[in-house]
Formats: structure tokens, sequence, C-alpha cells
């Protein structure tokens, strides 16, 4: 039996289940003030809310129920939650249309009403989570957070994604937020060998997206400053689900679908390849050259419809006194590229007792496991589509027996995943456990004291064994890295009620954690034999390494609330954190931000207005810090092993220079902001922000004869202003339909205003080097600096590029570089919406980008026009062949042939796009339909799918423009070398309560 058939026939079984334990029926129809019907509403016991049903097409509802003395109570999207005692069989209601609502949010250590909220947040809730069929959390957060860019680093399962707040804060220390998870603040070490690719392992790919109630983005300086040291990059808090008083309800979730690559790039098959190879031959005066007549395609060996499996079963419930969620999840999934798979397992026990009036205990503890059969990534002979694309079309990967052949330098990489061993398995336990403690709780003063101990222990084990077909005499490599973290925390929450009209608050809190880093690598090879796999039968070792790292935090915190009269918020916030990455001269550093708000809408002038239901101002200004180096950059290290030895005998040598002045990046942000809710119906968050970092890390060059390249220091200076807008509009909120739509929207200017003065460009400007991208003051973080190409000029069929003045050459010459744009978008957003009428649910997520260029270096290997080593694009075919032709390619005898592929703007490709992120339709079926029995509580089935749809440029030429095969690195971004494409995914599955 088929998956999908076990699904369906699950889920018949589940629904066809009929008890018949009721002893009464209650019925009735749901209107709203206009005498509409309501669909969709729900309908439960309040003494027993697992009994309940939704209200059909005609808003009438059925239900049993235990007897008569109960209530019921009925809810739906947009309107007042009602109650009614239950006292005949008929009862009907009418719901009136709701009031705007006091949501709590979380913020660093508590909670606040967003009403009261002066800081700069974006929430993303359980709706905007579940039933996404995402493969890494990061995920969630594309289109669904103004000012928050996550760029996906290729389609490669467990790949590290980009993920800026507000743009990067850095440039060569790390760009990536704060993760706390429950309270924890995540290790985000890389822990792998990225074999080839620029980025490693995703940190948190052992979180399970169906474990998470909510993610709220920190963003300004009165949001992070509480993190201090480690919030310039923004923070993102992930609440877990928690229990809740009332019956116990089981949730199942399973889905299930197919994973397919959204584009990949043309080739050509052997024909082809034999005719423009002899074609450029005769064009160029060099003998025919007969090529094999066989023909394999390559990309389609190597890629396939992947699938995936996820099965979800959790329990949550409690009483007045003990609260419970237990959860577990097992997946597995299948990439579109052969060898690229990955089954996890995790389980979740969230746990809080009430022992007494005083004292509240608790546990949150997640555990997992994730096994992945890997690939070669990126820039790597072995990574399956770089190699097929690569690979010339008449290379067969088997012999005439069936035997896999060694086809050189380019890999066979189908023999390779069918026979060599390539796997890594990550453990991961995190978790806490607290005490909540009420100290004083009196009429006008309330003081609680909480303390928790935490912890996030991460290990992995990787394991690769290459058979003697491809690795003569065999190779074999084990890696085995352990990051360990332990913290305490502990803080007082003391609240004082001032008077009728005003609050005040306090929080102070001390913490400290400590992370443990090890890491080991043994190589050998020289086996006797292919079966024998462990790296024990090795019989020549030939690497070993280990590697140890530990860093440690101290920090005192504190934040102080005021309100007065509902109208008047102000907010005080400050942190010292003592790290011992830094240097002794700066082992501490303190962190500040202030924070007002004025709702203008409580004033008097405002009372008899019904548009504004909330009008509220906000401004902010305060400093966070960077701590993402190294954890001993400020020391002088000494380093062993053969490269330290002296006559050979055993040595050490200075590896790095001491800095003790050594310190943190800082961060200042202004923030204004402007939040409404209008009609009571559109919600409007408008923010604008100037955040400066000041002292970057940067490595500063040292004269040679010092005997060392470079060392982190503290200068230079980086700008980023910005504007964040999020509006959310329900369009119908009553009758038959449901409908909300919303947009989130950032616009990001980045300017680099300092760096060292070692290097400067030729217009006199201080600048870093790189490849494609130059980091140069006066510019952005990532500008391409390249030679122009100015395409073929159809009267001579002649490539042209462009020289710095602008004029037409046919001379390449790296001479001509200028600057041509930035990887970073100037408009990053997505637009939602939902729909509800039924009982059926839609829902669609768009993201894009505006405004940015990527390079898809890839594109210089495959327009390699003289090449005879390497498979072509099938865009070479458009050749120039006469005058007046407008092509693609220069002439086959044209002198500029040869370095058409030449690294310039031929390979930059506008990065801007419109892409149908997530589209799930749902339905929920009513008790009617269910049999009348009390088993089942709810039941929704659904499907979906997600990049289905993309809107690019025209010219666009690569798989795909949503790219940044270096991940996290700051100062190589939009970048990708044969970086695999966006998956698209069909989703369907079930969710069932009982």
């Amino acid at each position: 039996m088929s998956m999908k058939q076990f699904l369906f026939s699950f889920l018949v079984l589940l629904l066809s289940t009929s008890l018949t334990m009721a002893q009464k029926t209650v019925s009735g129809k749901v209107t709203d003030s206009a005498g509409e019907a309501v669909i969709g509403a729900s309908v439960f016991v309040k003494e027993a809310p697992g009994i309940g049903t939704i209200t059909d097409i005609g808003g009438i509802y059925q239900l049993s129920v235990p007897a008569e003395g109960k209530t019921l109570v009925f809810s739906y999207t947009g309107f007042e939650t009602f109650e009614s005692a239950i006292t005949g069989g008929v009862l009907d209601v009418t719901m009136q249309e709701g009031k705007l609502l006091e949501e709590v949010i979380v913020v660093g250590y508590g909670t606040k009403s967003e009403r009261f909220n002066t800081q700069s947040v974006a929430k993303i809730g359980e709706g905007s989570i579940k039933n996404r069929p995402v493969f890494s959390t990061q995920e969630l957060l594309q289109g669904q957070a103004a000012g928050v860019q996550m760029v996906s680093s290729s389609g490669l399962l467990g790949s590290n994604p980009s993920v800026r707040i507000r743009g990067a804060a850095s440039i060569t220390a790390g760009g990536e937020p704060l993760y706390v998870v429950d309270g924890v603040p995540l290790n985000d070490r890389s822990m792998s060998f990225t074999q080839g690719g620029g980025t490693g392992l995703n940190p948190l790919m052992n979180l399970n997206p169906n474990d998470i109630e909510s993610m709220t983005v920190l963003k300004d300086a009165s949001a992070v400053a509480i993190y201090g040291s480690r919030g310039a990059n923004g923070v993102i808090i992930i609440n877990t689900k928690k229990g809740a008083q009332g019956k116990t309800d089981i949730n199942l979730d399973i889905s299930g679908g197919t994973i397919a690559p959204t584009n990949l790039l043309q080739m050509m098959n052997t024909e082809e390849f034999d005719s423009y190879s002899n074609a450029y031959r005769s064009a160029r005066g060099l003998p025919a050259r007969t090529f094999p007549t066989d023909y394999f395609d390559w990309v389609d060996g190597v890629t396939r419809t992947g699938s995936f499996q996820s099965y979800n079963l959790s329990a949550n419930g409690g009483n007045e006194k003990t609260k419970f969620f237990v959860g577990g999840t097992y997946r597995a999934d299948e990439g579109f590229t052969i060898g690229n798979e990955a089954g996890s397992l995790s389980g979740r026990l969230n746990l809080s007792h009430k022992a007494t009036d005083w004292l509240e205990m608790g546990a949150n503890i997640s555990i997992s496991t994730v096994n992945m059969d890997r690939i070669g990534a990126e820039n790597n002979t072995y990574a399956p589509l770089t190699s097929s694309y690569l690979q010339l079309p008449f290379v067969l990967p088997t012999n005439a027996d069936g035997s896999y052949r060694n086809t050189g330098f380019i890999q066979n990489v189908i023999g390779i995943e069918a026979l060599n061993d390539n796997k890594i398995d990550n453990n991961r336990t995190t978790g806490n456990v607290f005490l909540n403690i009420d100290l004083l709780k009196k009429e006008k003063h309330s003081l609680q004291f909480r303390t928790d101990f935490g912890m996030d222990r991460f290990s992995t084990a990787s394991k690769y064994r290459s058979v003697n077909l491809f690795d003569p005499g065999g190779l074999g490599y084990r890696s085995d890295v352990s990051d360990n973290k332990w913290l305490s925390t502990n803080t007082l929450n003391y609240r004082y009620l001032v008077n009728d009209k005003s609050t005040l608050s306090f929080l102070a809190g001390y913490s400290y954690e400590t992370s443990r880093y090890l890491s080991n690598y043994m190589e050998g090879r020289d086996f006797a034999a292919d079966a024998l796999r462990n790296l024990a039968s090795a019989a020549t070792p030939t690497a070993i390494s280990e590697e140890g790292s530990e860093w440690a935090l101290e920090s005192y915190f504190g934040r102080a609330e005021y309100n007065h009269n509902g109208k008047y918020i102000g907010e005080v916030s400050l942190r010292s954190d003592g790290s011992s990455r830094f240097g002794a001269d700066n082992r501490y550093g303190t962190f500040w931000a202030v924070g007002a708000g004025w709702i203008i809408s409580e004033e008097n002038f405002m009372k008899n207005q019904d548009i504004f239901n909330l009008l509220k101002l906000t401004a902010s200004y305060g400093t966070s810090g960077n701590d993402r180096i190294g954890d001993f950059s400020s020391l002088a290290l000494y380093g062993g092993g053969v490269t330290a030895d002296y006559f050979g005998s055993p040595g050490i040598r200075p590896t790095q220079i001491p800095f003790p002045a050594l310190t943190w990046e800082e961060t200042a942000q202004l923030d204004l902001g402007i939040n409404a809710r209008i009609l009571n119906r559109v919600n409007l968050q408008l923010n604008w922000y100037d955040k400066t970092t000041t002292s970057l890390l940067l490595n500063v060059p040292y004269p040679f004869t010092t005997g060392f390249g470079s060392a982190a220091q503290n200068v230079g200076k980086m700008n980023n202003t910005g504007v964040d807008l999020g509006i959310n509009v329900d369009i119908l909120t009553k009758g038959k339909l449901f409908w909300n739509v919303g947009l989130d929207l950032g616009y990001l200017k980045n300017t680099i205003l300092e760096l060292p003065e070692d290097s400067k460009d030729v217009n006199g400007d201080p600048f870093l080097n790189g490849v494609s991208q130059r980091a140069v003051v006066g510019r952005s973080l990532n500008e391409f600096y390249l030679v122009r190409a100015n395409g073929v000029n159809p009267n001579t069929g002649d490539f042209e590029w462009l020289d710095v003045d602008g004029n037409p050459t046919t001379t390449y010459s790296a001479a001509n570089r200028v600057y041509v744009g930035s990887a970073i978008p100037r408009f990053t957003g997505g637009l939602n919406t939902r729909l509800e009428y039924m009982g059926f649910d839609l829902s669609a997520l768009f993201s894009f980008s505006y405004g940015n260029f990527v390079m898809i270096d890839g594109l210089r290997f495959t327009d390699n026009m003289g090449s005879e080593g390497f498979n072509h694009s099938s865009d070479l075919l458009d050749y120039w062949k006469q005058e007046g032709d407008n092509s693609f390619a220069p002439s086959l005898s044209s002198s500029t042939a040869p370095l058409f592929n030449q690294r310039s703007t031929l390979q930059l490709q506008d990065g801007s796009f419109l892409r149908l992120r997530n589209l799930n339709l749902g339905y929920s079926i009513p008790q009617s339909l269910l049999g009348g029995q009390n088993v089942i509580k709810n039941a929704r089935i659904f499907v979906g799918g997600q990049n289905l749809w993309l809107l690019k440029n025209k010219n666009f030429r690569g798989p795909d423009p949503e790219v940044s095969a270096n991940g996290p690195n700051n100062r190589v971004q939009g970048e990708s070398f044969f970086a695999l494409p966006q998956a698209r995914v069909f989703t369907f599955g079930a969710n069932v309560t009982f």
C-alpha cells in the first residue's frame, strides 16, 4: 500500500468511528448582528471543551451534550466570544462583531500587552506556521516580517540560510540573529564540513516546526538592548507550545508530498555538442574531431521527484495546577538530487505545575536526532548537480556489464552516490527547568522571582568512505564535533500600582552561560577491500586533528517601564556583558536603550471620532553589540604539529598576535514608529530606523615582516537606514465569508562609512577586496565590481565589453572593472491572504525582492565556448552567423570567443523576483459528517504547494534568482556556483483532534 493510500484509509477509519455516549441534543442557528448566517463558527461545551462542532452553510449546528445545566461557547474570527447556558433543545445565537483585542507579545525576558508596547517587533503566530511544508525553521520568516530578509543558500536539504534583520550589522563578524527558544539562547556555530559549498549545516535543523507556537522578531534598540552584546543582528524569540487547562486534546498531524526542482540549466546533448564543437573548430581553422555518439542525460540522471513524509502526534491539557504539552514527530525527506536524504525524530515535553499559591515549577525539554545522507555541494566535482552540468554528454556512467565507470576529473556522481558512504548524524538536547516564586502579592505590589537552568547540547558525527574505483586504495574519514552550552538565568520582576492612573514595573536579572566546543578528525587510506567500510580498516593513517574551544558570558541586566493613564509609556533597559572572547582591557561592555510611546487615541480630543480604534506613536534609541568572532581572537595563540617541527623535533610556533584592546562592535539605532488600528479592520505598523555600527571587527593586514598576515581589530563604520511597513486588513469579517489580507514591506539602504586606510580603490576610497564584490566607503557592503559586458556587435560578430569610460572595446581587461550594483535588495517583503468559507480555508503567501543583483558564477563554465572538457549551455547554440544577427554568443571565429565567458556582468543577473511561496487549501469537516460520535473533536484535510510560481526578469539566466550560496557570510551575498534551486513541493495531509 502506498503512503497516500495509507493516509486516506487511516482518515476514513477515523471519520467512521462512532460512539453514542451523549445524553441530550441541542441545535440552533448562529447569525451576526445583520441576521446573516455565521458559517464555520466553533461551538463547544465550556465544561467539556472536547465536545464541540462548527456551524454549516446555513449557520446551523447540532451537538450532543452530556445534560442540561452546561454552558455552550460560540467563537469565530472577528466576533466576540459568546456564552449561553443550555436550558432546552434549541438555542439560537446572535454574535457581535469583535472589539480590538489586547494581544500579548513576547519580548526579552518577559511579555507585555501589544497596546502598551514601545518596541519594534514582528510576531508570526501559529496560524502562519501550521501546515507549511518547510525544510528549515527560518523559512517561516519569508515574507511574514517587515525588514527581515531570509534567503536560502540552496535547495540542498539541511543547508544554512541567510537571515538579515534590517540589513547586515557587521562585515566580517557574524550577521545572523540570536535565536532564543523558551528562554535558552541557542548555539549557532557551524558544526560540519561544508563539502565544497560556501555554507555549513543549518544550526536550527533540529528544531521541529510542529512544536512552535509563535516566533517574535525583535528589531529596534528598545527590543534588543536587553540582550546586550548579542543583539546587534536582531533577536528571534521562539516559543513552543504549552499546555492549557481543560480536557486533554490529542492531535494527530499527517502530511506527505513530492519534491522537485523549480528550474534547471539547459545543457547540450551529444548531437548538439558534436555539431557545435566541430563548427567552432572549423571556424578557427582546427581539424574536425570525431566524438562518441553515445548520449546520457546527466542532469536527468542525478535529479528525481523526491518525497517527504511527516507524522506528528501531540497531547496537551491540564487542570488548575498542572499543565502539559507532549509531542513527537518523525519526518523523512528525499531531496530532488540523488544522495540527498534526511530523516529526523524529535520529542518534546513542556510541563508546568503550581505547587502552592506562591510556587510554580516546570520544564521545557526537547530531544532530537537528524540522520542525513549527504552530497557534495556547490563548488565540488562530487556535487551531483555541478558535475551533471559539466559532464560531457557522450560519457556514460556505466560499462556494458552495468558496473560503474571512473569518469575522471568530472566525477561519475551517479556511481559515487551508489558506492560511497557520506553520512552525518546530528543529536541535540535543549531546554530548561525553572521555578517561579511569588515573593509578594498585594493590592498594589507584586514581586516575583524566577530562576531557570538551561542547556543546549549539540553533537554531530560525520562518516565518509570512498571506494577504490574513485580513490585508489580507498579513502575514509570520520569527524566528531560537539558544542555544549549550560546557562543559569535569575530575574526579579516588581510591579507597583502607583495610583489608579499609573503603573511602574522593574526587571532585574543576572545570567551566566558557558559553552565548550570539541572537534576530532581522523583520515585514512589503503583499504584491503571496498566491503571494509570502517576507518579502522585503513592501512595508512593520513590525517588526525583535535581542536577545543570554550567561552563564557556573564551578564547583569535590567528594565524599567512606566505607564501613565493608558496614554504615555516609557521604557529604559540596561545590560552589562562580560565576555571571555574579548581582550583583557575591554572584557565588559554596557548597552542601553530608552523608548517612549504616546497613545493618541486615548486623548480627549480623539474620543468622539470612530476612525482610529488605536493610534500610537513610538520612539526609541539605544545600543547593542556583536560578539560573533572566534573564542580567542584577542589572545596570543601557538600551534604544534608538522608545521611547527624544528629539524624533525617537535615544537610550537606562534599563530596569532595578541590584541588586548579588542572589544565588541557596537550598533546604535534610532527608531520612530506609528501603530494604528483603523475602522476596527486595518492594522498598520510603520517604522523608520537609522542603524549605525562602529568599531567593526575586521582583519587588518600586518606587514609581512611581522610574520603574521592580519589580526582582528576594531576599525570601520557602517550604516543601515530603512523603513518597515506592515499592513493587515480584515476585508470581510461577518456573513458567509472571512477574508484577510496582509502586506509586509521593508526598504533598506546600506552604506559603508569608514574602513581601514590600507587599501584604496581608483577613486582613493578605502575598500575590502573580494573576487566579484567589494565593500567600499560610500557604497554598500556587497557592491559588485566587474567588467561590463556590452553584448555581441550585430555588424561584426565580435563580443564587446565597456572600458572604464563606457566605450565599447573588444579587449577584455580586469582594469575596466567598475561598480555595477549591489547584492542587497532595496525592497523585500511578502503578501499574504486567507479566506474562510463554509468550513473551507484558503491561504496564500507571496514573497518578493527588488533592486538587487545576483552573480550566477557557474555560467563562466557552461559558457566556455572553446572548451571540449566541459559540456556547454544550450544558449551557446545562439551564436553570430551573419551580419545583422542579434545573437547571444559571438561569431565562432571571433577573437573574442575564447574570452566570452570571463568574469563580467554577463554572469550578473537582475535578482528581483515575486514568488508564490505557499498555497494551502483545507476543509474542516463538520461534526454532522462525522457520524455524531464524540471521539473526533475536529478533523481537517488539506492540500498545498510551495514555490509554485515565480516571476523574474525575462532575461534572467540561472536556475533561481533567490540564492546566496555563501549562506550567513556577510561579505559575499547573492552569489552562486551551481547552487541547487529552490524545491517545488506539493503537499497533502490531515489534522485530527481527539
